[in-house]
């Protein structure tokens, strides 16, 4: 029997926050899905719910939020219903993270030899520390570092941001997970070692097969690596679709206004970026309608009221906007619609 292609299928996902100002709807029925092999981009600025999404998925939310809502199936498991001891055997085994901050994701206080050794004996108990050496030196080489005995002697504050972040990758790798999500990985980085990083995770996910969800605000970045883009603003999804259908074909006025903010080579230095009229949005007090509405420039009287529901576009392509509805296709059906 041929397996599924979906490998992460999110529906319905709907994260809380609760702060001195009241409950935080960080993520709206979020809908997205991961296939086998493939790269997904989750794209949207700081406060969308991109990152959320992805900590609620693996069940590392802070302590003040909580998931309202929703599935996250993995492999036929809904990943958002198991306990933390179960949630343990597949994080780093099928599901691995690579975080924004390389520096601080490694623990000062051992060796880069003794993490990646614990990472190894925290999935295979049984595994000797020669071994579990062996295997360590033998991916920091995979990626790309340079004399990897000496470098597993070092602690983290002696590497640089670049090698640090090889280190993370190769800790997330070593127990050859399915799905590899990224934080906005290169962020922290100078554009030199951020290509780096991008060529070594094409390179891992031709070579193993692997699917990635990879998170980051840059487009530049998600046209490079992503087969599929979810856009995300305020929560909740905008658009989703083909890496070709959001770069040339897209249908929201958000995703529309961030492709215009893409610097192109033939605008002149002094042409200033498009920006966006309308006040941000109160993640405390969301709108009785759209959450773009009060920046988006087709915005009519029915997007205050009425928050829209994804439609669909043809091929895989959907998005959130009133307009589209009027425009062509049936709705697809929302979490709260099949309760």
């Amino acid at each position: 029997m041929n397996e599924p292609q979906i490998l992460l299928d999110v529906q319905g996902l709907r994260v809380s926050f609760q702060t001195p100002r009241g409950s935080v709807q960080a993520v709206s029925d979020a809908n997205f899905q991961v296939r086998r092999g493939e790269v997904t981009g989750i794209a949207g600025e700081s406060g969308s719910g991109k990152s959320v999404s992805a900590y609620a998925v693996l069940g590392l939310l802070a302590r003040n939020a909580s998931v309202e809502g929703g599935s996250a199936f993995f492999n036929g498991r809904d990943l958002l219903s198991l306990e933390e001891k179960e949630l343990r055997k597949i994080r780093g085994s099928e599901i691995s993270m690579i975080f924004q901050d390389p520096v601080t994701a490694l623990d000062p206080a051992f060796t880069i030899g003794s993490f990646l050794a614990e990472v190894l004996r925290s999935h295979e108990p049984s595994i000797s520390r020669r071994e579990a050496r062996r295997r360590s030196a033998q991916m920091l080489a995979a990626m790309g570092i340079p004399d990897p005995e000496n470098v597993m002697s070092r602690y983290p504050d002696s590497l640089s941001g670049g090698m640090c972040q090889r280190v993370c990758i190769a800790a997330a790798l070593l127990c050859t997970p399915k799905l590899l999500i990224a934080d906005e990985p290169t962020t922290a980085l100078d554009v030199t070692i951020q290509d780096e990083i991008l060529s070594l995770l094409q390179q891992i996910k031709e070579e193993k097969d692997m699917s990635i969800l990879f998170i980051s605000h840059d487009f530049g970045v998600l046209a490079r690596l992503c087969d599929r883009i979810c856009v995300m603003y305020g929560g909740f999804v905008m658009e989703s679709g083909s890496a070709d259908q959001i770069y040339h074909s897209a249908a929201h006025p958000y995703t529309q206004a961030l492709m215009r903010a893409i610097p192109r080579l033939e605008n002149s230095a002094q042409e200033p970026l498009p920006s966006l009229r309308g006040e941000p949005l109160d993640p405390v007090r969301l709108p009785d309608g759209c959450v773009f509405a009060s920046c988006c420039p087709q915005c009519s009287e029915e997007c205050l009221r009425v928050r829209p529901v994804s439609t669909d576009l043809g091929e895989d392509h959907t998005a959130a906007c009133h307009k589209l509805i009027r425009k062509r296709k049936k709705p697809l059906k929302t979490a709260d619609s099949m309760l």
